[in-house]
């Protein structure tokens, strides 16, 4: 099984709270993100490739967001200077 690391976005916090598990593929993975509840905010990370980010609606489904490591408007956690795994 793969490690993986769902990032818990909460509006600005300068140092967002990880959460690591494992799973045996990225699908997998993303199946345990979908079911995160404490957050309205979660990126997916494979060590340190960003799967997805993903935001919660009001209508409680999650929508998903993308935008490449290297861009500029990449998501929070990698501009902080943090790492995956």
């Amino acid at each position: 099984m793969r490690l993986y690391q769902l990032v818990l976005l909460e509006g600005g916090e300068t140092d967002p709270r990880r959460i690591e598990f494992r799973a045996d593929d990225p699908y997998q993975a993303f199946q345990a993100a979908l079911n995160e509840r404490s957050s309205s905010e979660v990126e997916l990370w494979d060590g340190e490739k960003l799967l997805v980010r993903m935001s919660k609606t009001d209508a409680n489904l999650w929508k998903l967001h993308g935008a490449a490591p290297d861009s500029p408007n990449a998501p929070p956690s990698f501009h902080s200077g943090s790492t995956a795994g």
